[in-house]
């Protein structure tokens, strides 16, 4: 009668006698794989990270979202890498202060497929300028290019400003949006008082950015 091997009998493993040695010349490739491998996660990473806006040291008020540690002298490292990345030019803490905008005011996202009311109050300035830039946060340019400024608007008794953005042409004051199209709204005061107290302020001192319709 065969012998049937118990459960609790050890387990045995075939025993090795010697591990080949790896071959100089793949060693050494596995070596610059995985050092090129390295090199490409930290760079991409790191390129991530520096994107148009630092990761760190955003304000936010309402929709807007600034950082104005940009334009000053203690200015961290990722806004230092970002502004020698690119052709920025952030305004410097006594000349003023810029804002963006990527949603309107209830969170979602802008679209020109969309139409927009930008209403309520603004900064006291020496004056301001509102343009339309693309999703990495840079001014539409040529054709496309599309902005206002303080001079170009007709405002209530009370001072405040109420501008329909759309693709299509709109009465009053009006700023053109690129159709079908992500966007971000970019608006800059000029020589304001509250450059230096900017996180503190209330979100109800800048405009809000209601939406009033979408195509389709």
């Amino acid at each position: 009668m065969a012998r049937v091997p118990s459960l609790f009998a050890p387990l045995t493993l075939p025993r090795r006698t010697r591990l080949d040695p790896v071959r100089p010349d793949l060693r050494t490739r596995y070596l610059i794989v995985l050092v090129l491998a390295a090199l490409a996660t930290g760079i991409g990473s790191t390129w991530a990270v520096l994107g148009e806006k630092p990761p760190v040291g955003a304000v936010r008020l309402g929709p807007w979202q600034t950082f104005p540690r940009l334009g000053s002298a203690d200015i961290d490292p990722y806004g230092r890498a970002i502004l020698a990345r690119g052709p920025h030019l952030p305004l410097a803490a006594g000349e003023g202060i810029q804002l963006s905008a990527a949603t309107d005011s209830t969170g979602s996202s802008l679209s020109g497929s969309c139409r927009y009311r930008i209403s309520g109050a603004t900064l006291p300035s020496r004056g301001w300028t509102l343009v339309v830039a693309n999703g990495a946060s840079k001014p539409l340019t040529g054709a496309d290019a599309a902005g206002l400024t303080d001079a170009d608007i007709v405002t209530d008794e009370s001072g405040k400003l109420t501008i329909t953005a759309s693709p299509a042409v709109s009465s009053g004051n009006w700023l053109r949006l690129p159709k079908q199209t992500r966007f971000e709204l970019i608006l800059r005061f000029y020589d304001t008082p509250v450059s230096s107290g900017i996180s503190q302020l209330d979100p109800a001192a800048l405009p809000r950015i209601d939406k009033l319709a979408c195509e389709g």
